[in-house]
């Protein structure tokens, strides 16, 4: 029986092959896109967001949430 982990996984690498053969059969290249100035640049700046909304959420379980959560996270079962 899978376990809904590995189920999400499944449908993230059938959601990803399916973009990848949109993007073909668009005549996207992809690999252009991530090579080219302004590619780089605009994934640079995602990633750059991306890494400020994560360690804006860490600060926030940190001073606020962990104190309350603690003691629930360990009844479950990970």
């Amino acid at each position: 029986m899978k376990t809904s982990s590995q189920q999400g996984l499944a449908k993230l690498i059938a959601l990803i092959v399916v973009a990848v053969l949109l993007l073909s059969y668009f005549g996207i290249n992809i690999q252009k896109i991530t090579e080219s100035d302004a590619g780089k640049a605009n994934f640079g700046y995602v990633w750059q967001l991306t890494q400020q909304v994560g360690a804006w959420l860490a600060n926030l379980y940190q001073q606020y949430l962990a104190q309350y959560l603690q003691p629930i996270l360990k009844y479950l079962p990970f």
